[in-house]
């Protein structure tokens, strides 16, 4: 579902246990956050293509959103209110990334359909069914 060093992970973990997270660009970058069974998808159709030669193809989810309203999110789905330091952009980063996913549209036919609200729920349920927060990075 994740891996501890990923935003979703961190900040349902910080959330959860009432840490503050640092909220960087003061929540305004922007993030293509992509839920595990739309890459499951992409990879699975990957399989069945053959255009005769490797092909690099990008997986994500093509749609970036706000930081400040996957906090927002976060929150809802973990029923808390974040404690949030907001701080500037962090140096070497940009305002927004996302995934152009133009070519596995295309030739792999790839269309992630899990919404934002659904892939943190989702998220959110699993972390506390498995008690994630052991795992957490130091």
């Amino acid at each position: 579902y994740g891996r501890p060093d990923m935003a979703p992970w961190i900040f349902t973990d910080k959330i959860s246990n009432n840490e503050t997270i640092r909220v960087f660009n003061h929540g305004n970058s922007q993030r293509d956050f992509t839920y595990v069974d739309d890459i499951v998808q992409g990879v699975v159709n990957s399989l069945l293509v053959h255009t005769g030669q490797p092909e690099l193809v990008n997986l994500g989810n093509g749609r970036p959103i706000l930081l400040a309203d996957f906090v927002r999110i976060v929150e809802e789905r973990v029923g808390q209110k974040a404690q949030i330091q907001s701080v500037g952009m962090q140096k070497g980063d940009v305002p927004v990334t996302y995934a152009d996913i133009s070519k596995a549209r295309r030739l792999l036919g790839y269309d992630p359909t899990t919404p934002i609200e659904e892939g943190i729920t989702n998220f959110v349920q699993w972390f506390r069914t498995f008690d994630a927060s052991q795992y957490r990075m130091q």
